[in-house]
């Protein structure tokens, strides 16, 4: 899935792992727009049992974790505010 948020895109990726027990994800957060187009926000990488959440709410989770590391880097940039 892919989306794009405040000039970045975000492009969220999730599968199971090798035992089947578990939904890894992973977020690349990329800048998009010119201002911040040379940026790439560290990937985000969580691991969640699957026994005890359904993979969309996993990926609703880890959207609005890249949507939250977007804001405070955007946050700590006062020119780009």
């Amino acid at each position: 899935m892919a989306i794009e948020y405040r000039g970045f895109q975000i492009n969220i990726d999730t599968q199971a792992d090798a035992t089947d027990t578990q939904w890894l994800c992973r977020a690349e957060i990329e800048g998009a727009q010119a201002e911040v187009r040379d940026v790439a926000l560290p990937c985000m990488e969580l691991a969640f049992p699957k026994l005890k959440i359904d993979v969309l709410m996993v990926v609703s989770m880890v959207e609005h974790k890249a949507r939250q590391s977007v804001d405070e880097w955007l946050a700590a940039q006062p020119a780009m505010v």
